[in-house]
């Protein structure tokens, strides 16, 4: 007979034992199925590599490659078959036999045409370089608001705990008469902020995720581990102004697309200038005359007169087109110029602030916890005061992120020639018109 002391321990033992192991297997299974961890420069070839604009794109400058190899090509010759006068007298006619015709197009028409569209593609290329920067530029920032976001969720965690540790204090000094009821029920209000808090950092991190996943391309798994320091770039001087703002106007995609843009539209002037020249068609051609019973020869030359179209018209929408495009290049230079005075003023102001709280706020209300922790050891102060100075110093780390975030965010639209939105669509190098709009690219 089994005493009642004795089925305790053995099923105290069995209980440690299923632990043991339940512990041992959770080990295995960590080790055997590793978290994802990605950094900047991964997440980057990943985008680079499933991001779907940045195929549009590249179909871009195949599809306008296709219209200047398409635009460059003689016209296809014409084979006829001739027979005159066939049923005469119950005869076969008078005439059997073909022709060969040909255009042979004249004034370098051809020539026009296909460099006009080989600088459509280099718009393409530009507008690619374009969208590259918009997709890494997208990730970069997704990449550090996601950790801003995890940085903040372990800091609101702190809170929650600080939160829970006030009220707990709270109660105990209720209970001994030194707070009253209304301190506890604010001590209720600020733990249920604080669980609100907590909540809403878990959310903004879920919804970075998937944010960064959208503009990379693929999904990254929600236990990945982002490496990376969410303070690269405060350690460097602030960029020239002026030299920034010139490297921005000189080198922006958007700039020297707009100038091959009009490189394009001043060859399309050009082109349509000399539609008027007529082409040369050619004929020639052989058969048997049957009444004489003799093979003989056709030959022609044709040409067409402008006489009453001359292209007038297209020509007056090429030049419209052309002096619109010269203003199109003036009004990107301003716009970009515009959108760089906000954007550095606002990196400015995060620049000093992130300097601020690294140098001044971060460390004075740091001490000012360790000073009060100390009071209390000294039992100068009660618990409740240094929760207060613990939750103050927590709460600027909270709001020195949250400026590192938008440091970032500035800092990266600067360096990234202020285009954002990786998921736009790629910008078309041909906007849709007559002159575009012909069976034959022209």
């Amino acid at each position: 007979m089994i005493s009642s002391k004795t089925l305790f321990l053995l099923f105290a033992l069995l209980n440690f034992f299923m632990l043991s192991c339940g512990s041992i297997a959770d080990e295995v299974h960590a080790s055997v199925v590793p978290r994802a961890s990605y950094d900047l420069t991964q997440l980057k070839a990943l985008a680079a590599q499933h991001n779907p604009t940045l195929v549009q794109a590249v179909q871009l400058i195949a599809g306008e490659e296709g219209k200047a190899l398409q635009a460059g090509l003689w016209p296809n010759p014409t084979v006829a078959y001739i027979g005159e006068q066939i049923g005469l007298d119950d005869t076969a006619g008078e005439f059997q036999g073909g022709l060969i015709r040909q255009r042979i197009v004249t004034g370098g028409k051809l020539a026009l045409s296909r460099d006009k569209y080989e600088a459509r593609a280099d718009v393409a290329r530009h507008n690619l370089t374009a969208q590259e920067f918009r997709v890494l530029n997208d990730v970069e920032i997704s990449f550090y608001e996601l950790l801003g976001a995890t940085a903040l969720l372990e800091l609101h965690d702190d809170l929650l705990n600080i939160a829970k540790d006030h009220y707990q204090t709270t109660v105990e000094l209720v209970n001994i008469g030194r707070k009253s009821q209304a301190d506890l029920k604010m001590a209720g209000v600020d733990l249920q902020k604080a669980r609100l808090d907590f909540f809403m950092a878990q959310n903004e991190q879920r919804k970075l995720l998937t944010s960064l996943e959208a503009v990379v391309g693929t999904p990254l798994g929600v236990a990945a581990i982002f490496e990376g320091n969410l303070d690269r770039g405060t350690e460097v001087a602030l960029p020239d102004w002026e030299l920034l703002l010139a490297k921005t106007l000189e080198e922006s995609p958007q700039v020297l697309a707009a100038l091959d843009k009009l490189r394009s539209d001043e060859i399309t002037l050009k082109r349509e200038k000399r539609e008027p020249i007529p082409d040369i068609v050619l004929e020639a051609g052989m058969g048997r005359n049957i009444v004489d019973d003799q093979t003989v020869y056709l030959a022609g030359l044709s040409l067409e007169i402008p006489l009453f179209d001359r292209n007038q018209g297209t020509i007056k929408q090429a030049e419209a087109g052309l002096i619109g495009q010269r203003a199109e290049v003036e009004r990107i230079k301003l716009e970009l110029t515009r959108n760089f005075a906000q954007e550095y003023s606002h990196y400015l102001t995060r620049y000093r602030k992130v300097l601020d709280y690294q140098s001044v706020v971060l460390p004075e209300s740091r001490s000012a916890f360790e000073m009060q922790l100390e009071m209390y050891k000294a039992s100068r102060i009660n618990w409740a005061e240094v929760l207060t100075t613990q939750s103050a110093y927590v709460a600027n780390r909270v709001e020195w992120i949250q400026h590192l975030v938008n440091f970032q965010r500035h800092r990266i639209a600067l360096e990234g020639f202020l285009l954002m939105n990786g998921l736009q669509v790629p910008d078309s190098p041909t906007p849709p018109s007559h002159i575009d709009s012909v069976p034959k690219p022209r």
